[in-house]
């Protein structure tokens, strides 16, 4: 198992210890032998899946890929962190009735949203006056039992791990 997939293992065992009922496991089994661990956190839109090469987070459409080859796993985690219990601001671009954009930020530290990211679609009249729909949501979890179990998989992450199923 590569540390990744371990890393996502730790998660799935956190959320359903602090979640309960409301933490979701599903893999995804596909014809072309891919497949994928996902999870969710049900009524909160907030997902992690996990694959062989990559893990992904979000919220909604809106999400971050990490790559073990490119990224910084530890980046990746206090991302996620922040994700789960600071405030997010939701931002949604309409023309008339159609959500073509949303905007997603993430409270930081210092109080200051920084930008998570952006999804759009294509199809839009541009020639039509763009209204915004700006919505604050609360953390997901505000708990120190869980801000602790979460540095000790940070910490986890940070220690070198073999793969021995290569």
């Amino acid at each position: 198992m590569k540390k990744h997939q371990i890393i996502f293992d730790k998660i799935a065992k956190l959320f359903k210890e602090q979640f309960k009922e409301k933490a979701i496991m599903s893999i995804g089994e596909y014809d072309d032998g891919y497949s994928e661990n996902h999870l969710t956190i049900e009524n909160t839109g907030v997902w992690i899946s996990c694959d062989e090469y990559e893990l992904i987070f979000g919220t909604g459409f809106n999400h971050r890929h990490y790559n073990p080859e490119f990224d910084e796993l530890l980046d990746y985690l206090d991302e996620f962190q922040r994700m789960l219990t600071k405030r997010k601001r939701k931002t949604d671009y309409f023309k008339d009735n159609y959500c073509y954009k949303t905007k997603l930020e993430v409270e930081s530290a210092d109080g200051n949203f920084q930008e998570f990211s952006t999804s759009s679609t294509w199809y839009f009249s541009f020639w039509k006056k763009t209204t915004e729909k700006v919505a604050i949501e609360k953390p997901i979890i505000d708990s120190l039992e869980f801000e602790n179990a979460f540095i000790e998989i940070k910490n986890y992450a940070q220690h070198d791990i073999c793969d021995h199923s290569s």
